[in-house]
């Protein structure tokens, strides 16, 4: 009997916690409590090695002062609409700075069977509202229809890291949906709103990594050290080596103040070769503060972004 009861209570408490419907505050921060984590997955529906490998991808953008990305997988949201739901849970994250709004929110409600992506300002032109539509109708949904949703979610993640740091895409493919724009069309916004800006940012790379002395794009940043630190931004000197000539080069910037610094970007203030970073998009700077803990910029999202069905 009283293993019978025992049973019982597990089995009503397996189903409770199947049945949970999260509210945008019960869902777990986990990068408050460490600013390596971006996936916030308490019903488990993503393996460990798929919420380790979108961590990783995550953690790059941010090192790379390129966005911030936080990914949540759960069961059922407490709530009408997902997309009210997603800018509300984002938006109390503050995922992104709060200078330029950089964040990308993407949100998985499984017995919905729905996926949101959900952009700040600052990623509308990388990643319209097409865009982020095309990614999750080529990458995710195939594999969401099969219950793979780690594998799904990975592809996405991925494809929209690509984009974010200016490599090419594949965005073709056969899925249709009600309202979505022709191919032709998806290929001019990515001409208009990618390709171009993208250009230029990739001119400003080239010219960073140009050595001064052989002059090819071949320098490597090897250490950097903190010179002198204000209220308002630390002074940072980098060190690149080119791996063609050898030459030794160093660079100084003015970084943003940012207590979870992680290295490169800024404006350039001096050094050897005299050409600028990448400053534009910064990594992360609210929330928790000290420690192993993290926390989001303080970025707020608007309308932008997409959401699909399977």
């Amino acid at each position: 009997m009283r293993r019978f009861i025992i049973l019982c209570l597990l089995l009503f408490a397996s189903l409770a916690a199947q049945a949970r419907s999260y509210r945008a505050e019960d869902i777990p921060n986990v990068q408050r409590a460490d600013r390596t984590r971006y996936v916030s997955n308490p019903d488990g529906i993503l393996s460990p090695g798929a919420v380790a490998r979108i961590d990783s991808v995550c953690g790059a953008l941010r090192d790379r002062a390129i966005a911030q990305v936080a990914v949540v997988a759960v069961d059922d949201i407490a709530g009408g609409d997902v997309f009210d739901f997603a800018v509300d849970l984002f938006t109390q994250w503050g995922v992104g700075r709060a200078e330029n709004d950089n964040g990308l929110g993407i949100l998985l409600v499984r017995d919905r069977r729905e996926i949101r992506f959900v952009t700040g300002g600052g990623l509308e032109g990388v990643l319209p509202d097409a865009v982020c539509k095309r990614i999750q109708l080529k990458y995710m949904l195939p594999a969401f229809r099969e219950g793979d949703y780690s594998r799904g979610m990975v592809a996405g993640v991925e494809a929209a890291a690509q984009l974010l740091e200016g490599s090419e895409l594949d965005l073709g493919g056969t899925d249709t949906a009600d309202g979505e724009l022709p191919s032709w069309a998806v290929f001019l916004i990515v001409v208009g709103f990618v390709v171009l800006p993208l250009g230029v940012v990739m001119l400003g790379y080239y010219a960073r990594k140009r050595c001064p002395k052989c002059h090819k794009p071949t320098l490597r940043q090897q250490s950097n050290r903190i010179l002198q630190v204000t209220p308002s931004y630390r002074l940072v000197e980098y060190t690149y080596v080119c791996s063609n000539c050898g030459a030794v080069v160093k660079r100084r910037a003015k970084n943003l103040r940012d207590d979870n610094f992680g290295g490169g970007g800024g404006t350039i203030i001096g050094g050897f070769g005299g050409f600028g970073g990448f400053g534009g998009f910064g990594g992360f700077g609210g929330g928790s503060r000290g420690g192993f803990g993290g926390g989001f910029g303080g970025g707020s999202f608007g309308g932008g972004g997409a959401g699909s069905r399977w």
